[in-house]
């Protein structure tokens, strides 16, 4: 018997070493080569691929420090997920160096080193045994390298912060930072315009970018070529025509390499009223000399659309409008990088595209309405009341993507004359007299493109919208055509809608409904029923025939 519990006592204490050698080889392993499982469709909580490529090719250490305040419990937790975070980015990058700081014990005058930095201490909510109070604490990073900083001053959730690092890090590691230029001069949303909606669109796009590009007007009026500096022009939505001369400007600027994107309205809206008329841009030729077409057209999608709220009487009513046709996610292409991750996409008051064949050029359609679409042309009566016949429907292109060696659409045409306007802001039904001026220097046209891109969309009005959908397509678009894909894929992940695919009539919307309400509550009432009558059972079988067993 004593040889036995010996004999018991040895297995059981080798198969405790075992185990315990087993855990410290799989941890001597798992820390010399990381590994995470990640079971979310669009890998959410993995770092990137263009992370992974930004920090496997840093050629010098990036120190990221972190100040962040290890109490209340709410910050500790932050502060946890944080460190989840920087792990993944050092499993994959040894120049990367983190330091973790907690300010804490600072003296007010290494604090205020801090401020100076642009590390604020900001005030935390706390809510702790039935009671809130107000914290001050730091939760901050910053990206050093080669005596560059860039600061991430409040981290208060990982939700943005893969994007919102390797920015910082691409900002601080490159040597320089990009330009895109914004077209002025034809009442376009222009970033540095005073007006409330060019304001919010500049202050949207400071905060998204990060400080990753610099962003400045472009006014082609004097019939100077474009900054050099300018990587890509943003056409944003242009209320009055462009003239020859600054056409041929953009032409050769394209000639030249660069990129460019075309946001062209169809229609000009009446103030105060819900009546539009045609709008003439003067760029339809141009484009469709590129390999886009322009419809002059309105289209209206009755399948997939954005609701709209108007004034009926003295309330207020909300019903879906036609004509905010909603881009969804099986309607997007997905080869492309600007779009085969986003999920939906409303675009107010959209024309259509048609995308022509042209050689040395590829081209692909980005967003398509569904097949429930309809084309308008003319005079505009875009009221939500006013009903939409329900014939011809089809489906229709709304933004599209070239690239290639373009040829200029002035390649056998004569230098367009700088115009002397006096009358530029006037009525253009009013022909105001315009007079050539003369050329300071000769100009040579450049009549083929190297290698670039260009961006057509049939409609600027989702800029006013500046919601996260809108801003993503546009800021994945300027990604696209000034850094190639290398941000687009982490900006994509904060995209988080989740649109039905497909209509469903009201009896299954109904049924889900009530099924989701009732049906699964009772499903697990009639399941334990079930499941006790079970027991029942077998404790009377256990009475009446154990003692035959």
């Amino acid at each position: 018997m004593a040889d036995k519990r010996i004999r018991y006592g040895s297995n059981t204490l080798a198969s405790i070493v075992l185990i315990f050698g087993i855990l410290v080889l799989f941890n001597y392993l798992s820390s010399r080569r990381f590994l995470r499982g990640d079971l979310t469709e669009d890998k959410r909580y993995t770092v990137s691929k263009a992370t992974k490529n930004v920090i496997k090719n840093l050629d010098d250490i990036v120190t990221i420090t972190v100040y962040f305040s290890k109490e209340p419990a709410q910050v500790a937790q932050i502060l946890r997920n944080v460190r989840d975070v920087l792990d993944e980015y050092t499993a994959f990058s040894q120049a990367l160096n983190i330091d973790y700081v907690d300010p804490a014990d600072f003296d007010d005058t290494q604090k205020q080193e801090l401020r100076f930095k642009g590390i604020p201490e900001v005030q935390f909510n706390v809510y702790e045994k039935d009671k809130a109070a107000i914290a001050n604490v730091f939760m901050a990073m910053a990206v050093g390298y080669g005596g560059k900083e860039e600061v991430l001053p409040v981290v208060e959730s990982t939700a943005n912060l893969e994007y919102d690092l390797t920015s910082a890090i691409l900002k601080v590691t490159t040597k320089e930072t990009k330009t895109v230029g914004f077209l002025t001069g034809h009442d376009e949303y222009d970033i540095n315009a005073e007006t409330r909606t060019n304001q919010q669109l500049r202050q949207s796009l400071d905060k998204s970018l990060q400080g990753q590009y610099n962003l400045t007007s472009v006014d082609l009026h004097a019939g100077d070529p474009v900054d050099p500096t300018v990587t890509t022009l943003v056409v944003a939505g242009p209320k009055r025509p462009l003239s020859e001369r600054e056409k041929y400007e953009i032409d050769q600027f394209i000639m030249r390499g660069g990129r460019t994107i075309f946001l062209v309205d169809s229609i000009t809206m009446q103030p105060n009223t819900l009546q539009a008329t045609p709008l003439a841009t003067g760029l339809n030729d141009m484009l469709e000399h590129y390999g886009v077409k322009l419809g002059n057209n309105l289209v209206a999608d009755l399948r997939f659309n954005d609701s709209v709220a108007y004034r009926q009487g003295p309330f207020t009513v909300s019903q879906n409008y036609p004509y905010f046709v909603k881009v969804i996610g099986e309607n997007f292409s997905k080869e492309n990088a600007i779009t085969n991750q986003l999920e939906e996409l409303t675009l107010p008051w959209t024309s259509s595209l048609e995308v022509l064949e042209k050689a040395d050029i590829k081209s692909t359609e980005l967003a398509k309405t569904s097949e429930f679409a309809k084309s308008f042309e003319g005079y505009y009566n875009l009221n939500p009341t006013t009903p939409i016949p329900q014939i011809d429907l089809q489906t229709y292109t709304v933004a599209a993507a070239l690239e290639g060696k373009f040829k200029s659409f002035y390649a056998e045409k004569e230098i367009p004359t700088v115009e002397s306007d006096t009358h530029e802001h006037e009525d253009e039904d009013d022909e105001s007299e315009s007079t050539p001026t003369e050329e300071p220097t000769e100009r040579t046209t450049i009549t083929e493109s190297t290698e670039t891109q260009i961006i057509v969309v049939g409609t600027a009005g989702f800029l006013t919208q500046v919601s996260r959908n809108s801003l993503t397509f546009l800021l994945n678009s300027i990604d696209w055509l000034t850094l190639g894909e290398t941000l687009i894929g982490i900006r994509s992940h904060t995209i988080t809608d989740r649109p039905i695919k497909k209509d469903i009539s009201s009896l299954e919307k109904n049924f889900i409904k009530y099924f989701c309400t009732i049906g699964i509550p009772l499903l697990v009432v009639i399941v334990g029923l079930i499941r006790h009558l079970l027991k029942r059972r077998v404790k009377r079988l256990v009475s009446t025939y154990g003692s035959t067993f």
